[in-house]
């Protein structure tokens, strides 16, 4: 016979369990919810919701009203965050146009992620007004949340290399081989590995931040030290042979605006394939002078 005790053991015990399946119902939400918590957060509703009490007109006028409320704080936000990151640097005097089409696009930046980094814009262009294009503003608006995390991997990968300061994603090296060294050889730096395969790339480059023909360095001579920069590390590197080129992807002139403004952040694990595959193929030194 079934004690008192078990029972209400029993009873707890399918309580708790309804309990979690309730709790597992209500937080899954369908389409329908959704679609009319969206509209209703956007003032859109009442062909949804039939018992509302305001003319087409009132409606609309509340809509704006709202839009221009969410606006007015988004910038407040943006020239927050700007200030809260300016120090005591020395400042110029921004194009009045360039700030009329800034306050144009950062209005409608809603994402705080996204706000974060269209107040590094605004701090950039009043310490050195000019240094941000409009056409890299407008590329920065097309850009989503996404688009941005995938960008800021590409960043961490970049280095650039001789006299040239463009940012590059370095994908292998080519070099002579076989019998006269005459057959073309290429140690692949696989870039998939560290979250940005060619998809990614793809999707960058489509986003015009990146150039979508990979290139070729000249042939280096191991009479003539390169230097090598990545993330803040500056080298000098030696081909051991004649002969060895550099394969890579160029940041467009765009891309590399709005990667000055990401600064110097590097992925350790790349740092060290990039040494080691560098050092197979070059006598590889700490340019001291820099």
């Amino acid at each position: 016979m079934q004690t008192e005790s078990q029972a209400k053991n029993e009873l707890s015990s399918t309580d708790t369990a309804t309990d979690k399946k309730s709790h597992s119902k209500h937080s899954i939400k369908s389409s329908r919810f959704r679609v009319q918590s969206i509209a209703r957060q956007n003032d859109v509703s009442a062909q949804i919701d039939e018992d509302h009490d305001k003319t087409l007109q009132e409606r609309s006028e509340s809509r704006q009203q709202n839009i221009q409320k969410r606006q007015q704080q988004n910038l407040e936000r943006i020239f927050r965050l700007c200030y809260d990151n300016c120090l005591d640097e020395t400042a110029g005097e921004p194009d009045p146009d360039w700030i009329h089409h800034f306050m144009t696009i950062a209005q409608n930046i809603y994402s705080p992620s996204m706000q974060k980094l269209w107040s590094r814009i605004l701090r950039q262009e009043i310490i050195t007004p000019g240094s941000i294009s409009l056409k890299a503003m407008i590329a920065f608006q097309q850009m989503t949340q996404r688009d941005a995390q995938l960008f800021r991997r590409a960043c961490l990968l970049a280095c650039h290399f001789g006299q040239d300061n463009t940012k590059k994603l370095l994908t292998g090296l080519k070099y002579r081989s076989g019998f006269l060294l005459k057959q073309a050889s290429i140690d692949k730096l696989n870039l998939g590995h560290y979250q940005l395969p060619y998809s990614h790339l793809l999707e960058l480059m489509g986003l015009g931040l990146i150039l979508s023909t990979e290139l070729e360095s000249g042939k280096l001579q191991s009479s003539t030290p390169l230097p090598f920069h990545y993330q803040g590390n500056d080298y000098q590197i030696q081909p051991a042979k004649n002969g060895v080129s550099i394969l890579y992807y160029r940041f467009s002139p765009v891309g590399q605006e709005i990667a000055q403004l990401l600064g110097n952040h590097r992925n350790e694990e790349y740092q060290i394939h990039l040494t080691e595959l560098l050092n197979k193929h070059f006598i590889v030194t700490s340019d001291a002078s820099t």
